[in-house]
């Protein structure tokens, strides 16, 4: 899984400092979502950016299949 923060902020023309500041997350998180994917917001920040954009979790989260695995 990844988030896609990057995405939806990008695609919303907003800075970090906007999403922070719209969100009322913690700048640090904001900032840590933004620039790593790998990282997963916490129920409270993901109900906070739902909440604040009118998104569901599957906007912020998007699982990507291992592609090791073999599927038979």
């Amino acid at each position: 899984m990844r988030n896609r923060v990057k995405e939806l902020v990008d695609s919303r023309g907003l800075t970090v400092y906007r999403f922070w500041q719209e969100t009322g997350i913690s700048r640090n998180t904001a900032y840590e979502l933004y620039n790593n994917p790998d990282r997963y917001p916490m129920a409270d920040v993901m109900e906070a950016i739902c909440r604040t954009y009118k998104v569901t979790p599957s906007d912020v989260i998007e699982w990507i299949p291992d592609e090791d695995v073999n599927h038979e």
